[in-house]
């Protein structure tokens, strides 16, 4: 680990400045988001519009080119890295980074899991040679089979087949860790749903105490909704520390919070999540300071969209003097959400990055079904949009 200096703190970010917040986009695209997030901001009409997009790509009906033009290209870079390219030149313009994702969800068969495995490496090789990906994301259901995870987790015995699939999951990891640290490149393992998570958790565990000896460069993500995951961060941390291996920890309040309540009432088990978001602030906030303190024998990111949260780590900042320790702090949001964060932040002069995820529509609708169901669960987050772009529109004179 190379020495550290004290270098000064950087400015205190203003979230309000709505000219530098919106310089990347031009009138139009400002009035589309505005009318994308009136639309989401209506769950029941959100809720029949899903539906119908899952229905009329399963009958091949000619609805692609509309969802394209509308909520894909507000959420995902294009359907090729190529696309998503162009992209990553116009954050990197506002020295923001990009976690660059294969938008691959939950595949079930051996082709597939090759096709996500070529796209992360491809791009791990992209990121070696280019400023603006700060990081690859991988998602281990996009690697392996999901029904697998769900026996081991479970406890299950896998039969022959299943242990033969399971160690080229295995395996495919271990190929993209090892292209990833021949070409220095950070890696984000996703984290999923509970009831598949605890071998995720083994395996990547496993990655960092081979690859993150020296620096950190594999790095696992906590949904700090999950009632257990305090536990588990002090235990990680612990278990970094016995082992002599530097943790890579990403934080975030989590995805799949009204999934996981359903499936515990209708198996009747105790729910995994907390059953408020303010328990959830409070999981999440606890969590951050539990990683402060161990700087620098741990490397965060702060994958947040929630500005109080970003303010208190502004403020521990300060009244720790942490300032030496900023290149191990990351703040990262989804692209196409909260840019009064990200630009703010990148302004200030800290490490920020846009979740940028890129691949043809049909593959990326899970992930696009998801963002909207999640966003227009999140208390406040579509008016926060929307009041922001409606001051925009309204400085811009736009109708």
């Amino acid at each position: 680990m190379a020495p550290l200096t004290l270098a000064p703190l950087p400015a205190k970010p203003d979230f309000n400045d709505l000219a530098a917040t919106f310089s990347h986009k031009s009138d139009r695209e400002v009035k589309e988001a505005y009318w994308l997030f009136r639309l989401m901001n209506n769950p029941l009409l959100m809720k029949a519009l899903t539906s119908a997009s899952k229905l009329a790509m399963r009958l091949h009906l000619p609805v692609r080119s509309l969802i394209r033009g509308t909520v894909y290209k507000h959420f995902c870079g294009g359907e090729s890295v190529e696309e998503a390219l162009q992209v990553i030149d116009k954050l990197e313009d506002h020295h923001i980074a990009a976690v660059l994702d294969y938008a691959a969800e939950a595949q079930d068969k051996e082709e597939g899991y090759e096709l996500a495995l070529n796209h992360i490496l491809h791009n791990i090789t992209l990121a070696q040679k280019s400023t603006g990906i700060g990081a690859i994301s991988v998602k281990m259901t996009g690697l392996g089979s999901f029904a697998i995870f769900e026996k081991l987790a479970a406890g299950l015995v896998l039969s022959d087949a299943e242990e033969q699939s399971y160690e080229r999951t295995k395996m495919r990891l271990l190929t993209i860790c090892e292209l990833a640290a021949d070409s220095d490149v950070n890696i984000y393992i996703d984290a999923e749903e509970s009831w598949i998570q605890a071998p995720i958790d083994e395996l990547t565990e496993e990655m960092m105490e081979r690859f993150n000896m020296e620096d950190v460069l594999v790095f696992t993500s906590l949904q700090m909704y999950r009632t257990d995951r305090l536990e588990y961060l002090e235990d990680l941390l612990q278990r970094a520390e016995e082992r002599g291996y530097q943790a890579g920890v990403k934080l975030v309040r989590g995805a799949y919070w009204e999934k996981e309540r359903e499936r515990a009432e209708k198996l009747s088990y105790t729910s995994p999540v907390y059953p408020t978001k303010a328990k959830t602030d409070e999981s999440f906030n606890k969590a951050v300071i539990m990683c402060l303190e161990r700087l620098p024998r741990v490397e965060l990111c702060l994958a947040t969209h929630n500005q109080e949260s970003i303010q208190m780590v502004v403020r521990e900042i300060q009244q720790r003097q942490l300032q030496a320790f900023i290149p191990y702090l990351h703040f990262s949001q989804l692209y196409g959400m909260s840019d009064n964060l990200t630009f703010a932040m990148a302004r200030a002069g800290f490490n920020t990055s846009k979740y940028l995820p890129y691949g043809e529509v049909d593959k990326a609708l899970p992930y696009l079904i998801r963002r909207a169901e999640e966003n227009t669960a999140i208390a406040g987050q579509m008016g926060r949009e929307l009041a922001l772009l409606k001051e925009e529109m309204k400085r811009r004179k736009l109708n």
